[in-house]
């Protein structure tokens, strides 16, 4: 299988493009490392969020993750909600909107089929690498490494921020075993409030009404809710089916170290977008703090480094079935 990786520009910015037969992956090293486009070759899709305009809106560190490009795929770290650390010795220290490494400049390195990137934080002392490449099957594998130098246990939030941009009707599925969600946000409060729970795959909304979560509403539904799925998955994948376009497109990842998983759906009301957000991610809730008191956090040991992969495949929808 031949791979190419090349310099290019994403709107005004350097990117760093990698590629195989079926997939293009173009990341953005002086902003996150983002993966800022997906495209699905053999339809020529783009499977990422894009935003208007030429120039890319770029945010200060600690600036507003929503007022900037707000697209693609980020990682968020060391939370996704602006909160303040809750314990020694970073005891209030503030922790940024969005987290902190979606706006920093990566250090970038390149081999002859993979792409290194790796961040130092701010104010809290960790380094985060990821290296990524392609697996022999030809998905596109990102391999995580967060090293706490410090003698203190140091809690944190991993997310993926995947803004995947699918047709109407799209369906998701998730592993056998899952039963019930937990509303996070509901736009329009057709699932409640925060932390109500919902029975999987069918749930009655506020409305009294059934409603099948594994298919997105039409645009007309003018709505968007994120909720999590409750408790640590079954395993570690879920899968979206395009009907439309007849592709089907899987995240892996380990459900040892990244065990819970949020979902957002928009279909048409947050900034007149429809699109589906899948968050696999290693505490629940959006922030550390919340994760806790849910018995659902992540922390790194003293002196000590985690691993994880995230996995992205695409196939014809024929050939997943």
């Amino acid at each position: 299988m031949t791979y190419r990786i090349f310099p290019s520009l994403y709107k005004d910015l350097e990117a760093v493009p990698i590629e195989s037969g079926e997939i293009k992956a173009q990341f953005l090293p002086g902003v996150g490392a983002k993966l800022a486009s997906l495209v699905y070759k053999p339809l020529n899709y783009e499977l990422l969020v894009q935003r208007p305009g030429v120039v890319y809106r770029q945010q200060p560190f600690d600036g507003d993750y929503v007022a900037g490009e707000c697209s693609g795929f980020d990682d968020m770290f060391p939370t996704i909600d602006a909160c303040s650390y809750e314990r020694f010795p970073w005891k209030g220290v503030p922790l940024a909107d969005h987290g902190e490494v979606w706006s920093l400049p990566w250090d970038e390195a390149q081999e002859k089929d993979s792409l290194h990137f790796g961040v130092n934080g701010v104010r809290l002392p960790y380094r985060l690498e990821k290296q990524v490449r392609f697996d022999p099957a030809g998905a596109l594998c990102i391999d995580y490494e967060l090293v706490n130098p410090t003698p203190f246990e140091m809690d944190f939030l991993w997310a993926a921020h995947m803004m995947f941009n699918l047709t109407e009707g799209c369906e998701l599925v998730l592993p056998e075993g899952v039963q019930k969600v937990v509303n996070r946000l509901s736009f329009n409060g057709s699932l409640g409030g925060f932390g109500d729970e919902f029975d999987w795959p069918v749930c009655v909304g506020t409305d009294g009404k059934p409603r099948d979560l594994r298919w997105l509403r039409p645009k007309s539904a003018r709505d968007a809710d994120k909720y999590f799925v409750k408790g640590k998955l079954p395993e570690g994948w879920c899968i979206l089916n395009d009907h439309q376009q007849q592709f089907s497109l899987k995240i892996s990842f380990p459900v040892e170290t990244v065990p819970y998983l949020g979902i957002l759906t928009n279909e048409m009301g947050w900034q007149n977008l429809y699109n589906i957000f899948i968050e696999p991610c290693t505490g629940s809730f959006d922030r550390p703090d919340l994760a806790r008191l849910r018995g659902e956090n992540s922390t790194v040991p003293p002196h000590a480094s985690l691993h994880w992969r995230l996995t992205i495949s695409i196939e014809p929808l024929a050939a997943a079935a």
